[in-house]
């Protein structure tokens, strides 16, 4: 989509008349209505562009790509490398398990004998099974 193009949709969109728009850029109406009907949809002057991006929420930008463009933000090696690192110690703390605060409780070796003494009295193995 051309200029011209994002420029109407995204005033449709907000449900802004040419006039509503021009008013938003302090732009003359007449002028706004000219620049969005020429016959070359991608004229604008930088100045008016920004204007336009402005009152609609957009970039200038977004305005001027084309339609499959990608513009990458621009960002410094030193920008890059603390990214790098928030990223890193998000990922390192996301997935370290953390250990329990208290150890568990330990079973008494004389309340686990007594268990055991309970299960064979329950179930003796020299004994047949009652019908």
């Amino acid at each position: 989509m051309n200029i011209t193009g994002k420029i109407q949709t995204l005033r449709k969109e907000k449900g802004w008349s040419i006039a509503r728009l021009a008013k938003e850029t302090d732009m003359p109406t007449v002028s706004l209505r000219v620049m969005l009907s020429r016959e070359d949809p991608n004229r604008y002057t930088v100045k008016n562009l920004k204007k336009i991006a402005d009152a609609l929420g957009v970039t200038v930008s977004y305005l001027t790509l084309e339609e499959g463009e990608y513009e990458s933000p621009a960002i410094t090696a030193t920008q890059s490398e603390e990214l790098k690192a928030v990223i890193a110690a998000a990922i390192d703390q996301y997935f370290t398990i953390k250990q329990p605060q208290t150890p568990p409780a330990s079973v008494p070796e004389e309340s686990a004998a007594e268990d055991q003494e309970e299960d064979d009295i329950l179930f003796n193995e020299d004994e047949p099974l009652e019908d």
